[in-house]
């Protein structure tokens, strides 16, 4: 969480799942998150659950009526390097995710992106640095020359 002019701010993305259950329990498999908190509803259905990733978190919640137009998402895990985008994706290959890009390394980023079992894509990425010389207002075309 940011502190901004003494107001807590925070960007997280939300997840609408029939099955929260098994959204988890495939993050945590696949690709290694950890779960901090659930809540269940009166007959035991977990309606929410949180998952860590290191520096954010995931909120995944029963998918109601009034959601039912929301999703699939699409979600970037950033690691550190090349090497930890391969361990992630070994861990999801042998948890049998489905991968449907990747290992591909662009301009951007070294990456590699699986689908969980409601379609949202989850993208695992160690950027190149261009994103770097493009927040500080570098011209990467003139980097690039």
């Amino acid at each position: 969480m940011v502190v901004e002019d003494g107001v807590a701010t925070e960007v997280y993305p939300l997840l609408w799942s029939d099955d929260v259950d098994q959204i988890v329990s495939w993050a945590q498999k696949s690709l290694g998150l950890t779960q901090i908190w659930s809540a269940a509803d009166a007959a035991g259905r977990t309606e929410h659950a949180e998952l860590r990733w290191p520096g954010g978190r995931i909120s995944v919640n029963i998918k109601q009526e009034q959601y039912r137009s929301m999703g699939p998402s699409g979600i970037a895990l950033r690691v550190d390097d090349r090497d930890a985008v391969d361990a992630a994706l070994a861990k999801a290959e042998a948890a049998g995710a489905q991968i449907v890009q990747g290992p591909q390394e662009t301009s951007v980023a070294y990456s590699f992106t699986a689908l969980d079992p409601d379609g949202n894509q989850w993208w695992v990425n160690a950027e190149t640095g261009m994103l770097d010389q493009l927040r500080s207002g570098e011209n990467v075309n003139d980097a690039q020359a």
